[in-house]
């Protein structure tokens, strides 16, 4: 099990997932916090910060950097998706054994 390639392929998959979820969160906790204590209220339950529909001016900026940070999640994990494809038409061809 130890230094199996077809095990080392699917667990980068699963890092690059984990990974980017990790980083979003880590990355919209650290801005939350920051925000004034009336506008951290206004904002959804704490794994997602879910902005409101129509943010006010002092949001905006956390509005724009969810909305980001999502795209580059979303990115990752298609590249992870991309990339256990790969593993899984290597798996099917016959490569490993």
């Amino acid at each position: 099990m130890r230094g199996n390639p077809m095990i080392m392929l699917l667990s980068l998959s699963a890092l690059m997932w984990i990974g980017a979820q990790n980083w979003r969160r880590r990355k919209l906790k650290r801005a939350a916090r920051d925000l004034p204590t009336l506008m951290q209220r206004m904002l959804g339950p704490e794994p997602a910060f879910e902005p409101p529909a129509d943010p006010p001016e002092g949001l905006q900026g956390f509005a724009r950097l969810h909305d980001r940070t999502r795209r580059v999640e979303w990115i990752i994990r298609a590249v992870a998706l991309l990339w256990l494809g790969y593993v899984v038409f290597l798996l099917l061809k016959g490569t490993f054994q």
